[in-house]
């Protein structure tokens, strides 16, 4: 018998977010579904609930929408986190007020690293709500929402420090399209889902630059050493990387026009700056957050990580998006005398 919480808030209604809510209410669960951006709050109840960026998806009649943060957390048994890696520390304080040392089933679906202190995002929301230490819960793997939404069958990995707890929380969403697998090594499941956003890029940059397949596919061949041994520096175990959560979602991500970073990848190998790629893609890219603190990791276990400096160096330094083809040892770069 499944346990449904009485009530499952999701927070934050971009894409994703708004994908996990419905997935969760088409399942019966009682659902809210919390954003801080009023003018995306209008306009998907002026649309008729349609969401602005996701075709042909609207949100359900029977999902509370509501900005109050208040209403959102008051009798809430489970949260599903969806906010930028950013704004993750600020949003996790005033959540912790509202919990006011309630217990709950708490997931974070966010792909990133604080930069300013190397920690995951459930060390963050651990730190700013402390009677959850070591109780959240990371939701992560090869999972485009675009593709969720219209039910493409697709595998997640869930993965806490409570076995019992996490087994229970996956049980609400192990329903077609998802699939759900469980993992106690949380910190390598986030940490793989920060380093390969950034190595997208890096696959980005190559398209850019008209690089063909055999080009990539060094790359990604690379990129996977590198994010095994970030895995392990940040204590995390090397058999995460090669699953779903390392490998499979470096593949779908790097690989994909769908893949928001991959796209700022590609704008950046066309010559464009970061300032200009990012405001192109009008959404959030977590792979340029993220490089900042990847970068402050290998710097301070003195790593060996050519692709993911070569990436730092065309996001920070501003060097030549050729950078790339250099890493992986082309000369002139990768040009015919």
């Amino acid at each position: 018998m499944i346990h449904r919480p009485a009530k499952i808030t999701v927070f934050g209604a971009g894409v994703w977010g708004s994908v996990i809510a419905r997935h969760l209410a088409s399942q019966g669960c009682n659902v809210t579904l919390w954003e801080f951006h009023d003018h995306l709050l209008r306009e998907i109840e002026a649309t008729g609930r349609h969401h602005p960026h996701i075709p042909n998806f609207r949100i359900p009649e029977t999902i509370t929408l509501t900005g109050d943060l208040h209403s959102a957390a008051e009798n809430m048994e489970m949260a599903v986190l969806v906010i930028s890696s950013k704004g993750m520390r600020p949003f996790a304080k005033q959540l912790g007020k509202e919990l006011s040392g309630r217990q709950i089933a708490l997931i974070s679906a966010t792909k990133g690293i604080e930069a300013s202190s190397i920690k995951t995002m459930c060390e963050v929301v651990e730190e700013e709500i402390p009677h959850l230490a070591g109780k959240t819960m990371v939701f992560s793997g090869p999972s485009f929402a675009l593709e969720v939404a219209h039910g493409v069958p697709t595998k997640i990995v869930l993965a806490g420090k409570d076995a019992a707890k996490t087994a229970e929380a996956a049980q609400v969403f192990d329903a077609p399209p998802l699939s759900m697998e469980l993992s106690d090594d949380r910190t390598g499941v986030e940490w793989g889902g920060a380093v390969k956003n950034v190595l997208a890029i890096g696959c980005g940059i190559l398209d850019g630059l008209g690089a063909g397949h055999n080009t990539k596919a060094a790359l990604i061949t690379q990129g996977i050493n590198e994010i095994a041994r970030l895995i392990i520096a940040a204590g995390g175990r090397q058999d995460t990387a090669y699953g779903l959560a390392g490998v499979g979602d470096f593949i779908l991500t790097g690989t994909s026009d769908i893949s928001r970073n991959r796209r700022l990848g590609e704008k950046l190998g066309k010559g464009k700056a970061v300032t200009q790629a990012r405001g192109e893609i009008n959404t959030v890219a977590e792979g340029a957050d993220s490089a900042e603190a990847v970068w402050t990791l290998i710097q301070r276990k003195n790593l060996s990580a050519p692709m993911i400096t070569a990436v730092w160096k065309v996001l920070r330094e501003g060097a030549a998006p050729e950078t790339m083809l250099k890493a992986l040892g082309f000369k002139n770069g990768g040009k015919q005398p």
